[in-house]
C-alpha cells in the first residue's frame, strides 16, 4: 500500500486517529428508510473502532445546494483529520465521477455534482477519481453509490489505508458558484441556499455582497426590511433578515416560520432582491 508523505502543516495519515477515527455523515437519505444503518453497517463491518457522527440526513432530496451549504459550514466543527462522507447524488449511476478529496485538514468522500465546490484549491492536497474496484462492495448497483463504493471506501480509509491506493489522481471538481448573485436594474438577485429546522431561509448572500446594512430586502415580492441583528430586534411574529452565524444572509420570523410566512418549500426558485436605488 502507498504511504502519504508527512509535511508540515498538512494532514497525513497520522492524523486520522485509526484508533477512534471520526467519520461524519450528511446525506439526504432521512431516517424514515434503512439507507443510513445500511452506510453505517458496512463501515463497522470494516472498522468496529470508527466513531460514527450524524451531521444531518435531513437534506432536502437531490438539492445538492442545501448539501453544499450544510457541509461547507459544518465540517471545520469536526476534529482534525476526520473524514467527511457526504450524499447528495441525483447523478447516481451516471458518468459524474466518484471522489475522495483530501485537504489540509479534512477528507471528503463523494459524487462529483458540485457538493465539494467550496474547497479552495488552495486547501486540495489531491483529488482522487474512485476506480479501485477491490475497495467497493463485490456488486455495484446503479442506484446507490453511498453503499456500494463511498461507505466501503470511508471505512478502509478510516484503517489508514493511502488514498492513492483508491483510483488515479485527477486535477479538478465539478464547481458550482455557491454565492449566486446577479446584477439587476434595481439591485442585486441571489437564491435560496437552504432551509432549516426553524423555517429560516438561508440565502446565497453573504455579508461582503450587501451594498450596506441600510438596504433593502425583499424574498420575491414581499419586502422582508432592512438588515437587523436577531430575531428579537422585531415584533414576535415579523420577518427578519440578519447575518445568521455562519455568515449568510438568513431571512427568519421573530417566534415562527420564515417558510410558511413566505410559503417557500425546498426547491423554491423565489429570488432574494436587495434594492440599491
Amino acid at each position: 500500500m502507498g504511504e502519504l508523505q508527512y509535511l508540515d502543516g498538512v494532514i497525513t495519515l497520522a492524523d486520522i486517529n485509526t484508533d477512534r477515527p471520526i467519520i461524519i455523515l450528511t446525506t439526504d437519505f432521512g431516517l424514515h428508510d434503512y439507507y443510513v444503518g445500511i452506510i453505517k453497517g458496512i463501515i463497522a463491518g470494516l472498522n468496529s473502532r470508527a466513531g460514527l457522527i450524524d451531521n444531518t440526513h435531513d437534506i432536502p432530496p437531490y438539492n445538492i445546494d442545501s448539501g453544499r451549504y450544510t457541509v461547507r459550514t459544518s465540517y471545520r466543527y469536526y476534529p482534525r483529520g476526520s473524514i467527511h462522507l457526504a450524499v447528495v447524488d441525483p447523478g447516481v449511476g451516471t458518468k459524474r465521477k466518484a471522489l475522495l478529496i483530501e485537504t489540509r485538514d479534512y477528507f471528503f468522500i463523494g459524487p462529483d455534482n458540485g457538493l465539494f465546490s467550496f474547497l479552495e484549491k488552495t486547501e486540495i492536497i489531491r483529488i482522487i477519481s474512485l476506480k479501485n474496484r477491490d475497495y467497493f462492495l463485490k456488486e455495484i448497483s446503479t442506484t446507490f453509490h453511498a453503499r456500494d463504493i463511498f461507505a466501503p471506501v470511508a471505512g478502509y480509509l478510516s484503517l489508514g489505508i493511502s488514498p492513492d491506493e483508491f483510483g488515479p489522481e485527477i486535477t479538478d471538481i465539478k464547481k458550482i458558484k455557491s454565492n449566486k448573485i446577479r446584477k439587476t436594474k434595481s439591485g442585486l438577485s441571489g437564491d435560496i441556499l437552504h432551509i432549516d429546522h426553524f423555517g429560516n431561509i438561508v440565502t446565497s448572500y453573504q455579508l461582503n455582497n450587501l451594498p450596506d446594512s441600510s438596504c433593502l430586502i425583499f424574498l420575491g415580492q414581499k419586502k422582508v426590511g432592512r438588515l437587523r441583528k436577531t430575531y428579537g430586534s422585531v415584533k414576535k411574529g415579523f420577518p427578519v433578515a440578519y447575518i445568521n452565524s455562519f455568515g449568510y444572509l438568513e431571512i427568519a420570523v421573530n417566534g415562527g416560520s420564515a417558510a410558511e410566512y413566505f410559503s417557500i418549500v425546498p426547491g423554491s426558485k423565489e429570488k432574494i432582491l436587495i434594492a440599491t436605488s
